[in-house]
């Protein structure tokens, strides 16, 4: 429902911009696909209200359309939150926001001349009706919602299984044919009325875009600096709001490649490395001498090296998928091993062990853990033998010299004083662990 709706005010010359309420950069190919713009994301749990109001009205400034796409009960988690402050809330979101709140049900199925709707959640201000079965009963179904709830139906799909099975399937796709997405709007726009939809939403006050680094009042703190970020095959996950505060501090941004570069960019000031699938392409990655070399040399001379889950796990002694040992880039005392069952993100709290130039001893950050790596120390020699070790006492995020390697996924546009230290060359770096350390 949330793609043909995309689709439908897309192909009503709309411009559309979409949020998810949970922070993790998984693929998200498909709103590409169908917006035309990357998705942005939205998380009371990592961001600060005022945070929060800024990147959505940064992101949606150049759209026509905002659509925050999330559930209103927050996500089940293993640990226990404050009530107000959950993973995954869009009803926290749509609060800070003063959003309108469309809720998304199935069609309900007939009993003879009988439907039953749903129970549907208090203070929606409309409702789209999912796997439309037989598109007579839409008439009816618009007069019990009213009814029921006194808000508008504002749109219906049908069941389209076809395309369903694509999206739904064991077999889901990344990208869908042209010919379904054209389909998903034909429908979506045949029991919907885009104009309907656009007054909901501009029947709010618009948030006042304000520059996350002028708030935090870190603008003075930018230097001009040069980024080179992975991009290919096996790494390129990042937030965009990541990149526009980097630009924003006055970062050069400059793609390479682990996979086919022989060195970094010339006058690389830091490298940062992404989430991704190295395993699937470990034995590329581990026949590139020449890079991994190249980004030892850059810790041994003292620049910075930032990477998060699967570029974490590059960077390790040894990446161990399927039982079977391949190189890593051997910058960070562990080997990391593919779990043979991944799990999904989870929501973590951690302190900082040791000061760093993420943050002093004793900082506190929040993120989403990735479960397709576990990382094992190696009490094994590193190449330049300055201090290196575990920055938490949990053991998913390392350091050595001056690279952080971390399982925890950031979102680095809620943490513009961390951005700015990427750009800080005064920054305190790491400091010699205790003894007992590594």
């Amino acid at each position: 429902m949330s793609l043909a709706l995309m689709a439908g005010l897309a192909g009503s010359h709309r411009r559309v911009q979409h949020f998810r309420t949970r922070a993790c950069p998984t693929a998200t190919e498909l709103v590409g696909q169908v917006t035309g713009l990357p998705g942005r994301h939205l998380d009371s749990w990592l961001m600060p209200e005022s945070v929060c109001r800024s990147l959505f009205a940064r992101g949606a400034s150049g759209a026509h359309l905002a659509v925050v796409e999330g559930t209103l009960e927050p996500i089940a988690t293993p640990q226990p939150y404050s009530t107000s402050d959950q993973p995954g809330s869009l009803g926290e979101v749509a609060r800070m926001l003063d959003l309108p709140t469309v809720a998304v049900i199935s069609a309900p199925e007939s009993c003879g001349d009988v439907l039953h709707l749903p129970r549907l959640p208090r203070g929606i201000d409309g409702v789209l009706i999912d796997r439309l079965r037989d598109p007579a009963d839409l008439p009816r179904l618009r007069r019990m919602v009213r009814l029921a709830a006194g808000v508008p139906v504002l749109g219906a799909l049908e069941v389209l299984p076809s395309v369903r099975r694509m999206l739904e399937g064991p077999d889901r796709v990344d990208f869908l044919p042209e010919s379904a997405v054209e389909a998903l709007a034909r429908n979506f726009l045949r029991h919907s009325c885009p104009d309907e939809i656009q007054e909901l939403a501009a029947g709010r006050e618009p948030l006042e875009y304000r520059d996350l680094l002028c708030a935090c009042g870190l603008a003075d703190c930018g230097r001009c600096f040069r980024v080179a970020y992975a991009q290919d095959e096996a790494f390129g996950r990042y937030f965009p709001d990541t990149i526009e505060v980097l630009e924003a501090l006055g970062a050069e941004l400059v793609e390479f490649s682990p996979l086919r570069d022989e060195a970094l960019p010339p006058g690389v000031d830091l490298v940062m490395i992404g989430c991704g699938l190295p395993d699937e392409h470990a034995d590329r990655l581990s026949s590139n001498l020449s890079m991994l070399a190249a980004l030892r040399q850059h810790v041994c001379r003292g620049h910075r090296i930032y990477t998060e889950g699967g570029g974490t796990a590059y960077l390790g002694r040894w990446m161990i998928v399927d039982g079977q040992p391949l190189r890593g880039a051997a910058i960070l005392p562990f080997s990391a091993e593919l779990r043979e069952q991944p799990t999904p993100p989870a929501p973590v709290t951690r302190t900082l062990s040791h000061d760093c130039w993420l943050g002093s001893r004793g900082t506190t950050v929040r993120g989403y853990r990735s479960g397709r790596w576990r990382l094992t120390p190696s009490h094994e020699p590193l190449e330049c033998p300055e201090s290196f070790g575990s920055l938490t006492s949990e053991g998913d995020l390392y350091y050595h010299h001056h690279a952080v390697g971390s399982l925890i996924h950031l979102h680095l546009g809620a943490l513009p004083e961390v951005v700015a230290a990427f750009a800080n060359p005064h920054r305190p770096s790491l400091r010699r662990p205790p003894v007992r350390g590594y």
